[in-house]
């Protein structure tokens, strides 16, 4: 692979796109500058992506302040898009701290501790906020009412106090809810006629438009708080720095390079098994010898499994 982004590099006969492969780029026995302690797996894989976009890119931006303070609003505004979690005071602060510190993490002088930091102000104002939709959602909103609400969130600036937050939520609730609103009585007009209709008074419209507000809302909340995790997080930090560093660069964290790898190659990997379905059972076909499956002593060709799943076939 290094040959082939070397070669790539040299002849600049193509636009550069810099496939920074997590896996397998670490080497072995390396401290970072820190009085010899060990650095962890994510100053690892942050340090050699540094080494990479330095050494490897065709033209590399100087990793210093002035790219610590680029990677800090992009990565802000990926954990924020919206601009409805943060208080103004909360990215000041961040700022003050890990504004210019970034590079340091990149070139392995100093702990990663941005991400951390964005994190555990991310997960507390998660918590603010989901009790701030779901309190103004228990509520009807007033339609008759004419207000603005801007989606281009460029133009809006992170609240300066709570009260500012919530009528920042509640504007935005308020947008989603009136959406539904109009989908259920296009809904209902069209069924008028039909056998069964029961037309439904605009304030139960309004209610059942608010509960599917909700939700969306509740659905998307999950996602944020516990699907979402905090490798999440760290790849999504990295992949900024590569993006700020070149539009063209991106970074596959170890488990998407193994989908790419698939992808690109036709081969595909598992626990070394060939699974069949037979009469409502998943069998096992044959094991590769020296897999996981064949090396855990725990299962056998012809062992069976009952299952509803369709016919299969795994290696």
């Amino acid at each position: 692979m290094l040959k082939v982004l070397k070669y790539m590099i040299n002849k600049r006969n193509l636009p550069i796109v810099l496939l920074i492969l997590a896996g397998g780029v670490f080497v072995a026995g390396r401290t970072l500058g820190r009085g010899g302690t060990p650095p962890t797996r994510q100053e690892r894989i942050l340090h050699n992506v540094g080494e990479y976009l330095e050494q490897i890119h065709y033209s590399p931006k100087p990793i210093d302040d002035k790219f610590s303070a680029e990677v800090f609003d992009k990565y802000i505004k990926e954990v924020d898009p919206d601009k409805d979690l943060f208080l103004q005071a909360d990215v000041t602060d961040l700022k003050a701290r890990y504004g210019n510190k970034i590079d340091d993490e990149i070139l392995g002088t100093s702990t990663i501790a941005f991400v951390p930091a964005v994190t555990d102000v991310y997960k507390k104002r998660l918590l603010e906020t989901q009790a701030i939709y779901r309190d103004i959602l228990s509520k009807p909103f007033d339609f008759s009412v004419n207000e603005d609400y801007d989606q281009n969130y460029d133009n809006v600036k992170f609240p300066a106090t709570d009260a500012e937050r919530r009528e920042t939520w509640r504007k935005r609730l308020k947008f989603l809810t009136l959406e539904r609103y109009s989908d259920l009585l296009d809904q209902q007009e069209a069924s008028k006629g039909k056998p069964g209709f029961v037309a439904k008074s605009n304030e139960d419209l309004e209610k059942d438009a608010r509960a599917r507000s909700l939700k969306v809302m509740d659905r998307m909340y999950e996602r944020m708080t516990v699907k979402e995790t905090d490798d999440d997080r760290f790849n999504n930090y990295v992949q900024d720095i590569v993006q700020c560093m070149d539009p063209h660069t991106d970074y596959f964290p170890p488990v998407e390079q193994r989908y790419f790898n698939e992808q690109m190659s036709g081969h595909f990997f598992g626990i070394g098994a060939s699974l069949l379905y037979e009469d409502g059972n998943i069998k096992i076909g044959s094991l590769v010898t020296g897999s996981p499956a064949w090396k855990s002593g725990q299962v056998g060709v012809g062992d069976r499994k009952s299952t509803r799943l369709n016919s299969s076939h795994i290696t």
